[in-house]
This record gives C-alpha cells, sequence and structure tokens, in this order.
C-alpha cells in the first residue's frame, strides 16, 4: 500500500462507513431499530473502526514515515562522504603530490641529506589518504543493498591483486544490518585487509561473519606476522584506532587475537535488533 493510499483511507473511510451505516439502518433496520438507538450506535461504530482499521492504517503511515526519514538520513550520510572524499582528493592528495615533486627538487640540490625517513612518511601519509578516500568512496548503495554481494566482489578483485586465497562464510542473515552497520563493517573489511597486505605477510585469509548470542559476530583470520606490543598503543596503527572508532558506532567491540600463530580480528555485536537465532559459538 503506497503512503498516498493510505492518506485517502484515512480521511474518507470514516465518511464511508457512516454513509453505508446510515443507508443500511434506513433501508434495512428501520422497522427493528429506532431513530434514537440509531444515532447511539452511530459514534460506537465509528470508535470501533478507528480501533480496528484506523489505527493500523495510522501505524502503517508512521512507519513509512519512519523509514522516508531514515532514508533521508542516510542519503545525507552518503552525500557528505561523498564530499569529504573530494575535498581529500582535491586538497590533501594533491598536495602530497606537489610536497613529493618539490622533495625530489631538493634531493637533486642537497644529494648528501639523508631523505629516507621523509620520503618513507610522506608515502606512508599519501597511502592513508588515498586508502581513506577509497573508504569513503567504496560503500553499498542505498538503492542495492545486497551487502554480501559488494563483499564478496571487493573480496574477489582483492584476491585477483595480492594472490592472496581468502575463505569467506556469510551466515548471518544481512538483510537484517543496517544501511550504516553495512557502510561501517564493509569499511572494516577492507581496512583489515589491507592492514595484512601491507604489514601481515599472510598466505591465507579467512573471513567469517556468523550470528552470535542475540547479534552477530565478524572474524578476520590471518596466517601472518603478529605484533610484538599491543597495537592499540602504537601511535602508527591509524587504521585499526579507526576500525575501533567505526565498530563503537554501531554499538559493536572490535578486538584482537593471537594464537597458534594466527592473528584474529574480531568485530561483534551483543544484541541485535530483530529476531536473530542464537549460535552455539563461543
Amino acid at each position: 500500500m503506497s503512503y498516498k493510499q493510505i492518506k485517502v483511507l484515512i480521511l474518507i473511510l470514516p465518511t464511508v462507513v457512516i454513509g453505508l451505516w446510515e443507508h443500511i439502518r434506513h433501508t434495512l433496520l428501520l422497522p427493528y431499530l429506532s431513530m434514537d438507538t440509531g444515532n447511539y450506535l452511530s459514534p460506537v461504530i465509528i470508535f470501533i473502526v478507528t480501533i480496528t482499521i484506523l489505527r493500523k492504517l495510522f501505524l502503517i503511515y508512521e512507519h513509512m514515515q519512519e523509514q522516508l526519514e531514515k532514508e533521508r538520513a542516510e542519503k545525507a550520510v552518503l552525500q557528505e562522504r561523498e564530499r569529504i572524499a573530494r575535498e581529500l582528493h582535491d586538497g590533501m592528495a594533491q598536495s602530497l603530490f606537489l610536497y613529493s615533486v618539490q622533495i625530489n627538487r631538493i634531493k637533486k640540490q642537497y644529494p648528501s641529506i639523508d631523505w629516507t625517513e621523509l620520503e618513507k612518511s610522506l608515502r606512508q601519509m599519501h597511502d592513508y589518504v588515498r586508502h581513506a578516500i577509497s573508504n569513503l568512496k567504496n560503500v553499498p548503495s542505498p538503492e542495492n543493498q545486497n551487502w554480501q554481494t559488494q563483499v564478496k566482489t571487493w573480496i574477489d578483485q582483492y584476491q585477483l591483486n595480492t594472490g592472496i586465497p581468502i575463505q569467506l562464510q556469510i551466515q548471518y542473515p544481512t538483510e537484517q544490518l543496517n544501511l550504516k552497520e553495512k557502510v561501517e563493517l564493509f569499511a572494516c573489511v577492507q581496512e583489515a585487509l589491507t592492514n595484512i597486505r601491507k604489514h601481515a605477510k599472510a598466505k591465507h585469509i579467512s573471513i567469517l561473519f556468523t550470528p552470535w548470542k542475540k547479534g552477530w559476530k565478524l572474524i578476520i583470520e590471518d596466517d601472518g606476522i603478529g605484533w610484538k606490543e599491543d597495537p592499540f598503543q602504537n601511535p602508527n596503527c591509524f587504521g585499526l584506532k579507526i576500525m575501533r572508532e567505526r565498530a563503537c558506532e554501531i554499538g559493536a567491540h572490535l578486538s584482537l587475537e593471537r594464537m597458534n600463530d594466527k592473528t584474529k580480528l574480531i568485530i561483534k555485536k551483543e544484541d541485535q535488533c530483530g529476531n536473530i537465532p542464537d549460535s552455539n559459538r563461543g
């Protein structure tokens, strides 16, 4: 039922009901029902119709209004992400490129100076900016919210580019994720796999998205190099801190585990809206 049809029904239904009642009472019930009794019954009938039918229509109407406001808000968020991505590309990314050109010129003038650390920092900053732009642009589209397909497509491209095989298992009904959860989880998958490619030297990756308690759990596991100290205390681990912030924004918790020469990045949300079956997984 469309938005317009509900509004029309809410407006005309009481009038139609009263019209039908008056017609029936004057043509069929007049010999059995006095005028006074009929007049008393009219508001009772309107009350019953209001409780049984109009109340449901109002609930549907309110739900559609909420969905419309939600879609507008989500669209505004996506538009803002696109605007920030453009500004990063037009501003910071191009500035970093110009700085690298200038450094190359200065290197020729002062060849005796070691520029290695500065060049390394500049390349790292450039990578972070490019990755941020990619994360801002590559989000699930509100017109096509098949999150599972979009994740699989991105992973297929990742495997093609890196040669690292990935085992993907999605057991959770992803249609129960809202758009923000899809956006943030998709960005976390991208960030995690990018970090593995850059730092872990892994030969195999597995991704599991499964029901957990009344919510869900995302586990990204690799067999690469682990960490020597708490990565959350490392000021250079920007990506990991951003992933933790993304998890917090959707009411989830991010943690890292290192066991049996494998690293697990775990994002889990204990309580998800909707009827989610409990899982036997810990």
